[in-house]
């Protein structure tokens, strides 16, 4: 008895007419690249100009974990909300959210240089893209057909990925010097903007809310219950956390690491971008070898085992060979390869609980999220003790994710 069979059964109880193929949600993908692009433009330089601005490395690694953190609990309630009030009115809250929080980081705590204001702000900005571009994702795996859900889900995060760590970085790059920090932020809000009207305006498929039998907080919680009422569910949560470790970690602890190999910022910055575009195509390629060989095995093999060993790589190429950058750029593309292998996480996750996909949604939503904060709170805690380290543990962390993947079976599997 195999995944595909669970799939199918699940998929013959349903009325056709309720799938929708992921080409219809073009606007939909369109906004989301456009709002993460825009909506996280700061993320690749904030850390290095507050430094510049008269912030130490503690103050900056605090706000950065305070906006890991809503971006988290965010995250956990995109699901959940969707399946309550439906996906556009949880992105306008968001964009809402988004807005005055930016408007304020920008008009009043930059210039007032105030720690307090800068991270409450900040921490506030964390509200928009989980609300906004994760309840696209839950919509999908909602109305998307079992077949296509790994493709439609891996075209999620190729755009997702797009605009917040490949083209962002690039266009701030380039317009920082003729506009400066700031105004670069303001011109961001206008980007996320169009993508959220993208979203609002010009998308048209019918999202039909179910019938609700349970309070609205009892609702909320599930997302929190399900991890512990199903043991599975909260190991996939662990799962999904390690899979963000290296995306939000490695931008705290290998810029730091690299300057003392003779590598350059722009050096850096570059092969960030292109480990970005590595991880766009073999998101493809995994997200369709999930819908062939299954979900679990594909993360096993490419997301756990490809990316540890990766981490690992990653670590001893600049201890060997120094300043080489075209031997780091391939052990980054490798790495960010086999980051691509956790993709089919977030269609595998509503299938472990058919009868609670808002629920498994904000769970696995929850963990993509809590990787934006356990990540640099690794690299904090670890430093200390060299890069060497935080290296090894990380690696040591994605080849056990390998082990708890096992369990991430569907009702039914033996």
């Amino acid at each position: 008895y195999t995944e595909g069979n669970k799939m199918k059964e699940m998929q013959a109880t349903l009325p056709q007419t309720f799938y929708i193929k992921p080409g219809k949600f073009i606007w939909s993908y369109l906004g989301t690249f456009l709002f993460m692009l825009g909506g996280c433009i700061e993320n690749s330089w904030l850390s290095a100009w507050l430094n510049t601005q008269g912030f130490d490395q503690s103050h900056i690694g605090q706000i950065f974990a305070g906006y890991g953190i809503v971006v988290a609990i965010t995250s956990w309630l995109s699901g959940v909300c969707v399946d309550v009030f439906g996906p556009k009115k949880v992105m306008v809250t968001g964009f809402i959210v988004y807005l005055l929080a930016s408007v304020a980081f920008l008009n009043f705590a930059l210039p007032s240089h105030d720690f307090s204001a800068i991270l409450v702000t900040y921490m506030l900005r964390g509200v928009g893209y989980p609300l906004v571009c994760y309840s696209f994702l839950v919509r999908l795996t909602i109305q998307l057909d079992n077949h296509q859900q790994g493709i439609g889900t891996s075209l999620f995060w190729v755009v997702y990925n797009l605009g917040f760590t490949i083209i962002g970085p690039v266009v701030a790059a380039s317009l920082i010097p003729a506009l400066g920090h700031i105004n670069v932020m303001w011109a961001g809000m206008g980007v996320a903007l169009l993508g959220v009207l993208f979203m609002l305006v010009l998308e048209r498929n019918e999202f039909i809310l179910k019938p609700r039998t349970t309070p609205v907080f009892k609702e909320l919680s599930a997302g929190i219950s399900i991890m512990y009422e199903r043991p599975r569910i909260g190991l996939a949560v662990i799962v999904k956390t390690i899979n963000g470790l290296g995306t939000y970690g490695f931008v705290v602890v290998l810029p730091l690491f690299l300057l003392d190999k003779h590598f350059t910022l722009e050096e850096w910055a570059s092969i960030w971008g292109i480990t970005f575009i590595s991880n766009q195509v073999f998101n493809i390629i995994f997200g369709w070898m999930g819908d062939k060989i299954g979900f679990r095995r594909t993360i096993q093999i490419f997301g756990s085992i490809l990316t540890g060993v990766a981490t690992l790589i990653v670590y001893w190429v600049p201890m060997i060979w120094g300043h080489n950058y075209v031997a780091f750029m391939l052990a980054m593309c490798l790495w960010g390869a086999g980051l691509a292998g956790f993709v089919p996480m977030t269609p595998l996750v509503p299938m472990m609980a058919p009868d609670k996909k808002g629920a498994a949604n904000s769970a696995v939503n929850f963990g993509s999220g809590l990787g934006n904060f356990v990540g640099p709170a690794l690299v904090s805690v670890l430093a200390g003790f060299g890069t060497g380290v935080v290296m090894y543990t990380m690696a040591g962390l994605y080849l056990f994710s390998g082990i708890l993947v096992q369990f991430l079976k569907v009702p039914g599997e033996k």
